[in-house]
């Protein structure tokens, strides 16, 4: 009989590896380095043993992962693990041989425990004011805060007065309205040092980029992820940049609608809410944990955690979200909402639904390129 004992540096048992990174960091093992004992117990006779280690990929092992001995000598490896890991059940293997080929095997398996934090430390780089009036004061749709926002938009009045002024207002709770991209946002891109803003400086930041989320930059860059909606790839999204970089310049609009629903204009408008995701935790295939910062609720920082299913690609974030619902997230990066001018593609969604006589004219520029069209095939 094989057997087969994997301890950290100090002899102590090891079920499980956890890999992470101090905040903003590079990722990396604990414990650092493994040993790994293998002894064949009531070895048949008393020639030469040769003992082979099988590891993970990129694992690092000394001495030599092939070793020979005699009789019941244990067998001793000091192995490192190295890169990131390839699963949550990492298999290390020894196989012992003869002179007429395998006699004994022997294998344990080892539980992985990813832990990762990005630079965004919501103790420290959290905004001085909740997404409440009470706090933050009215918003209401400024035209000074309008031509911070845009250099270009089609009829800028009517798009000020119609769909922007529908996004960028807070008000009383019968009022209702938010600003929370515009937070989540500007409290990430200080944290980043892409953003250097104080008191009232910040405040107007923040309503100029809450602004930002119609630009053409911004929907162009979410549009794809609306039309074939993954909570799933959110997720790995921001894992990714966290063990590629350290950091991540997404948020996370969660509770947008899919856009299969019927009410999907009025969701669209209505329930999105925006978060900073900072930090993950994944101990299964199937199931992980994001740690955000609310700025509706900046005062449970740390206890604001999106739950994703990853085998049927859906999440809750309680209360607002629910695993049956019809919703997915939507990441975007900093740089549409910190570089994107342009309106036309918002200003023009603007005159069709909040302008009735655009809609019908529109209605009527449609038909009539249809009925020209027909009338071109039919005296073909």
């Amino acid at each position: 009989m094989l057997s087969l004992r994997v301890l950290t540096g100090d002899g102590h048992p090891v079920e499980r590896l956890l890999y992470s990174n101090e905040r903003g960091g590079r990722f990396s093992y604990r414990p650092p380095r493994l040993q790994v004992l293998a002894q064949l117990h009531d070895p048949r006779g008393e020639g030469a043993l040769r003992y082979r280690l099988s590891l993970p990929v990129g694992w690092l092992a000394l001495p030599d992962q092939q070793l020979s001995t005699f009789g019941d000598r244990p067998v001793t490896w000091l192995v490192f693990p190295q890169g990131s890991p390839q699963g949550f059940d990492l298999r290390i293997s020894v196989t012992v041989f003869d002179r007429g080929g395998s006699i004994a095997r022997a294998e344990r398996l080892l539980g992985i425990e990813l832990y990762g934090e990005s630079p965004f430390d919501p103790a420290r780089d959290q905004l001085p004011w909740a997404n409440r009036a009470s706090e933050f004061g009215q918003v209401r749709p400024d035209e000074r805060y309008f031509r911070a926002t845009y250099d270009l938009a089609l009829f800028p009045e009517s798009f000020r007065r119609g769909l922007y002024g529908a996004v960028v207002r807070l008000g009383d709770a019968r009022e209702g309205g938010g600003v929370c991209s515009g937070m989540a946002r500007a409290a990430l891109a200080r944290s980043l040092g892409m953003l250097r803003a104080e008191g009232e400086d910040l405040r107007d930041q923040v309503i100029v980029l809450h602004g930002r989320q119609l630009t053409d930059r911004a929907l162009l860059a979410g549009i794809p992820q609306f039309l074939w909606p993954s909570p799933r790839r959110a997720y790995r999204r921001f894992v990714g940049d966290l063990l590629r970089r350290g950091w991540s310049d997404l948020c996370f609009d969660l509770n947008v609608p899919k856009p299969w629903r019927r009410d999907v204009i009025r969701a669209l408008l209505g329930q999105g809410h925006t978060v900073v995701p900072y930090a993950v935790r994944q101990r299964a295939p199937d199931q992980a944990e994001v740690l955000v910062w609310d700025p509706s609720r900046p005062e449970d920082a740390g206890e604001t955690v999106i739950t994703f299913d990853l085998q049927h690609d859906r999440y809750r974030y309680p209360p607002l979200v629910d695993y049956e619902d019809a919703v997915t997230i939507v990441a975007v990066r900093q740089h549409a909402y910190l570089h994107g001018r342009t309106a036309m593609l918002s200003s023009l969604a603007s005159l069709v639904l909040f302008s009735p006589r655009a809609r019908q004219a529109l209605i009527g520029v449609v038909s009539l390129a249809l009925g020209l069209g027909l009338l071109k095939l039919a005296r073909r």
